[in-house]
């Protein structure tokens, strides 16, 4: 049986850019117990980092269309590569909080070019039969950083400082972009917004509602991850060391399940994995705001592998929204305001929490919101397209 048809090279290569982009993006949440220790601020005012990194990838997201129409997607993900270069250099030479907000809003920025671009190109390269498990290797990118990223930062925190981390990442991403340099792929133009286009979505109600479903992906995800290795530190008293080696252990298994993920996207449809897997880790994330020791310790495993598999699906679903000629449109309209949300506001609200005593309860009230999105998958359309 044929699982993965001809253009695998391009997709791994394309996988091993969004590894850096969104490395780049989360190293800063096992650093974070340091850097909030080193500038001698509250947890609310570390988790704001976040939110200005949301903000510039949500910008970017909004305008990514105005520069793929313009350069083609291949000189797009180039560009978001070299630019993130450039911020993570910035980043590494900061120590004022100000700069590092200026700075993660930067990067924001540079690294929100690329998805609309990386997404529309794997597109073209396979067959719609094989999205599935197509995203769920690019998706094996993201995964396979929010294992790596504790383990690296606790490997320089030992033997160096954040700040030459931040240089090191800057020199492999530059490195990565001249390799895709001579990669034949993505050489066609994207959409730019246009009020005809974005009407045209807005008034579909699937549109709204995988732009929720997508918010809540990135809140089962990234939002919890970047809070948890604080988590950890501040309410169950581990180690920063083994706070990030517990978070990076429980990633491990999550290159298998994003797998599992799109498999089952192609077997079942997007909306049915979609909706259980939130419903299955919005309840892991209330009981890991519940729970202590042992019990801990398994929700920590257990939440990541269920959310990982949310995203094949959501990436399928949303391509099977539009057209191989507006995909770029449609993707820089719905993830802009899923990443705000989920790897912004999320945090920020709990850390609010935290400062106030409810680091737990904050992560309760984010299982809630994530299981309400069984109830709102109901409302998808039923793919068409099953293998």
């Amino acid at each position: 049986m044929q699982y993965i048809p001809s253009g695998f090279g391009k997709l791994l290569i394309l996988a091993f850019i969004f590894y850096l982009n969104f490395l780049s993006r989360i190293i800063v949440s096992p650093l974070l117990p340091e850097i909030k220790e080193d500038l001698a601020i509250g947890a609310a005012q570390a988790s704001g980092m976040f939110m200005f990194l949301s903000i510039g990838y949500f910008t970017a997201l909004l305008g990514s269309g105005f520069i793929s129409s313009m350069i083609g997607h291949k000189k797009s993900i180039l560009l978001s590569v070299c630019c993130a270069s450039l911020c993570l250099v910035i980043i590494s030479l900061s120590s004022k909080l100000y700069v590092l907000y200026a700075g993660f809003l930067a990067l924001g920025l540079a690294t929100g070019i690329y998805l609309p671009s990386g997404i529309a190109t794997i597109a073209s390269l396979f067959d719609q039969r094989f999205w599935g498990r197509a995203f769920s290797v690019h998706e094996l990118a993201p995964n396979l950083a929010f294992i790596t990223a504790p383990v690296i930062a606790s490997f320089f925190l030992g033997r160096s400082t954040w700040h030459y981390l931040m240089a090191i990442l800057a020199a492999v991403s530059l490195l990565t972009g001249i390799i895709f340099l001579r990669i034949n792929a993505g050489n066609f133009p994207g959409t730019a917004p246009n009020l005809a286009s974005c009407s045209l979505y807005l008034k579909k109600k699937e549109f709204w509602l995988m732009t929720i479903l997508f918010g809540l992906g990135i809140t089962s995800t990234l939002g919890v991850y970047n809070m948890l290795p604080l988590f950890l530190v501040s309410v169950h008293s581990m180690s920063n060391a083994d706070a990030n080696l517990l978070v990076s252990l429980s990633r491990v298994a999550t290159l298998f399940t994003a797998i599992a993920g799109g498999v089952l996207s192609d077997r079942y449809g997007p909306r049915n994995v979609m909706g259980w897997m939130l419903l299955f880790t919005g309840a892991v994330t209330v009981v890991l705001g519940l729970t202590h020791g042992i019990m801990l310790h398994i929700s920590v495993f257990l939440q990541p592998l269920l959310a990982v598999c949310f995203f094949p699906a959501a990436f399928a679903a949303i391509s099977e929204l539009s057209g191989p000629e507006d995909r770029n449109l449609l993707i820089s309209m719905v993830v802009p305001f899923a990443f705000l949300g989920g790897g912004g506001i999320m945090p920020l609200i709990i850390g609010i929490f935290a400062d106030h005593g409810l680091f737990s309860e904050g992560f309760m009230l984010t299982g809630l919101f994530l299981a309400s999105g069984f109830l709102l998958s109901r409302f998808m359309p039923i793919s068409q397209n099953r293998e």
